[in-house]
């Protein structure tokens, strides 16, 4: 059987291989229980299983943020000993937990980022999406694991965890066909939506959330400086001085933050520059991000407003 899995990014240099764990990959078709690592991964899922008599159930909490420092609790390790596959985001996301889940449960998994890279890290396929540390901004990972804010990458995704359930649910494989088509039916409309935001004029941006690359690129930004904002690390008042410095320089024309930690210096910036701050959702709470295409929806004409005003 295939295995479902090839690699997890691990650190700033190295693709970390989930090849040793292919010994416990035994599938079991008789639960119906599937995990997911956290609220992204769990909004495709349910669209993809949407009809079905599988049990989709979210592992981190929805106020959890990104994954990339996260420490299993004792009932994350009662659901993963009772669910009969975890589907992870992959490109490194999980990469604090996904060994300990795999070697003290033997649960089976679905990495969704399978063939978006290659030994080196990076499939040259999609090497466009990616940036490491060499455009001098701060990143923790070389590799932006965000994949879910990238249209394209999303739907690799889509593709991959239909294929992980297929193999797992074959009773199912119609419906979780079906249900991947019309999920990506929605997503090819959406780069429609895209595209009207492909004008070719400048749009010099600062995000102060780096789940942000991906979405703002696509739509046409270019993000003259990006910073990830949690409570270990904020940016100093130099640190904003020079940010505010290189914008008046640079022409930026907007500001994009989350609604989370990082609004507060997003504001700041802006109200020095006296451009608009705009606030876009990164699918990792329940707030407004109910419906992966719907939040996506809003998320695309918010740049475009911005990049229209």
């Amino acid at each position: 059987m295939k295995k479902l899995f090839k690699k997890v990014v691990i650190c700033l240099t190295a693709v970390f291989s989930l090849a040793a764990f292919s010994a416990c990959y035994k599938p079991n078709t008789s639960g119906q229980s599937v995990l997911t690592s956290f609220y992204p991964v769990y909004l495709i899922t349910q669209r993809i299983t949407n009809g079905t008599e599988i049990n989709v159930q979210n592992m981190a909490r929805p106020q959890t943020g990104c994954l990339h420092d996260y420490q299993l609790t004792t009932l994350d390790m009662r659901l993963l000993s009772s669910a009969n596959v975890l589907i992870i985001n992959g490109a490194g996301m999980e990469h604090s937990f996904i060994e300990k889940a795999v070697d003290e449960t033997n649960i089976n998994v679905i990495d969704s980022s399978e063939g978006l890279f290659d030994e080196s890290g990076i499939n040259e396929e999609h090497e466009e999406h990616f940036h490491s540390d060499e455009d001098g901004h701060d990143h923790d990972h070389e590799i932006n694991s965000h994949l879910w804010m990238s249209l394209d990458m999303v739907s690799v995704q889509a593709q991959n965890i239909c294929s992980g359930l297929k193999e797992i649910y074959p009773q199912y494989s119609d419906i979780i066909d079906k249900n991947t088509q019309l999920f990506i039916n929605d997503i090819n409309s959406l780069k429609e939506l895209e595209k009207a935001n492909q004008t070719g004029n400048d749009f010099n941006v600062i995000s102060f959330n780096e789940a942000f690359h991906y979405l703002l690129e696509e739509n046409g930004a270019q993000i003259t400086a990006e910073i990830e904002i949690d409570e270990n690390s904020t940016p100093t008042a130099r640190q904003m001085a020079q940010m505010s410095d290189s914008a008046k320089e640079l022409n930026v024309k907007a500001v994009f933050c989350a609604d989370d930690n990082g609004r507060i210096f997003a504001e700041t910036i802006g109200r020095e520059l006296n451009i608009p701050v705009y606030v876009l959702d990164p699918l990792t709470y329940t707030v407004s991000s109910d419906d992966y295409i719907s939040a996506m929806k809003n998320n695309i004409l918010t740049i475009s407003e911005a990049k229209n005003k």
